[in-house]
């Protein structure tokens, strides 16, 4: 049926390819938001969690708190789990300065240091979530949120990470030239762990095709992710 035909997954599915697409400018992640409300308005409560993701983080739209618990709470009272899970960070996080800060969770003092420009709590909160780890449930979507944002940031480690993501379709669409790009980035700069991961990959595309040379033209070839 298809997003435009009334399916909810199908809209939250295309939201997830905008949110995610390579260089996502203002249009891609308004795109997004609308197609995320427009999926939450017909039940998918995933999108209700990743619109309240978009509001919690500034993403394509500016901060907003209470909007982003509003979403997060409505899917948590529908069933998510994910938004259960996010309402708890987000209000144990909001109410730092008037709790003991000992008492917040590694998961929380990295969801703080990254909402505050911190990218190495970004790319902890990425590897928290792709290995669900420190009672974080194990969600490879929010994984490949926090490693971006930590690649932007500078974390070669997360581009590599991010890399892996893609190699293996696992939160993002399958793509073997972005991650390929993404090794190659981090391995130019220094990330020997991407080096090898990059030279495995391309040895095993082209056993699996030998055209597939296309892909390995130097990195300055294409854009910084």
């Amino acid at each position: 049926m298809g997003c435009s035909g009334g399916d909810a997954t199908a809209c939250a599915n295309l939201a997830q390819m905008y949110e995610n697409k390579k260089n996502a400018d203002s249009n891609d992640k308004e795109n997004a938001l609308q197609l995320y409300a427009v999926a939450c308005q017909g039940g998918d409560m995933l999108a209700c969690n990743n619109l309240g993701w978009m509001f919690a983080n500034g993403s394509g739209v500016p901060k907003d708190y209470y909007k982003a618990i509003s979403y997060y709470k409505f899917s948590c009272e529908n069933g998510n789990d994910m938004g259960c899970y996010n309402l708890g960070l987000m209000s144990n996080v909001n109410n730092i300065y008037g709790i003991d800060k000992a008492q917040l969770s590694q998961v929380d003092l990295n969801y703080l240091a990254c909402n505050a420009g911190d990218m190495m709590g970004c790319a902890n909160l990425g590897w928290i979530y792709a290995n669900g780890d420190l009672g974080a449930p194990l969600n490879n979507h929010y994984a490949a949120k926090y490693f971006q944002m930590a690649c932007d940031g500078g974390i070669l480690g997360s581009c590599n990470n991010l890399g892996v993501l893609y190699q293996k379709g696992l939160g993002v669409p399958q793509d073997d030239q972005r991650a390929l790009d993404l090794f190659s980035y981090a391995c130019d700069n220094g990330f020997e762990s991407s080096c090898r991961n990059y030279g495995n990959f391309k040895e095993h595309l082209l056993r699996v095709n030998p055209n597939y040379g296309r892909l390995f033209m130097p990195y300055n070839s294409y854009d910084i992710p």
